[in-house]
């Protein structure tokens, strides 16, 4: 199974940052369920970081020495109350911020949503354009109702 490879490279001379370093995207629910014997240490951290249950953990963690030295770690942690906790905080703060920003986002696209609405009505106003049409349009362009688009006038 072969997964794309990334490197970091200079803009302009297209020097290479570092051979010591290197980026592979790993699309998880795309692993193969069985491992083969001569599996590459890649697939093995992927199935690693995918496993669920403590025999996969195990078995995986049997075949690399980095890998079962990084289980050995996991099983300290998980064993640590204090550092579940903090490992919870972590992860409760990551979804608190990311739902932050949706909704700020959702937030900002409603506002410039009603500013660029009340800006077309206006703009055609000074153009003339008659009342109906003014309402088709934005009806039209903007997929609202008939009685939402009489709101803008």
């Amino acid at each position: 199974m072969l997964f794309p490879c990334f490197h970091l490279r200079e803009d302009s001379s297209n020097t290479l940052y570092s051979d010591k370093m290197e980026f592979h995207a790993i699309e998880l629910p795309k692993l193969p369920e069985e491992l083969k014997e001569d599996s590459s240490d890649i697939l093995l951290w992927a199935k690693f970081i995918n496993s669920e249950r403590k025999e996969d953990f195990e078995m995986i963690a049997g075949k690399n020495p980095y890998i079962g030295s990084a289980y050995r770690k996991l099983q300290t942690i998980s064993q640590d109350r204090r550092m579940q906790l903090e490992y919870e905080a972590r992860e409760k703060a990551v979804r608190d911020h990311n739902q932050m920003l949706k909704e700020a986002r959702e937030e900002g696209e409603k506002i410039g949503r009603e500013k660029g609405i009340r800006d077309t009505v206006s703009i055609l106003k000074n153009l003339g354009i008659p009342t109906q049409a003014i309402l088709a349009n934005i009806q039209e362009q903007y997929h609202l109702s008939p009685e939402a688009s009489k709101k803008y006038l």
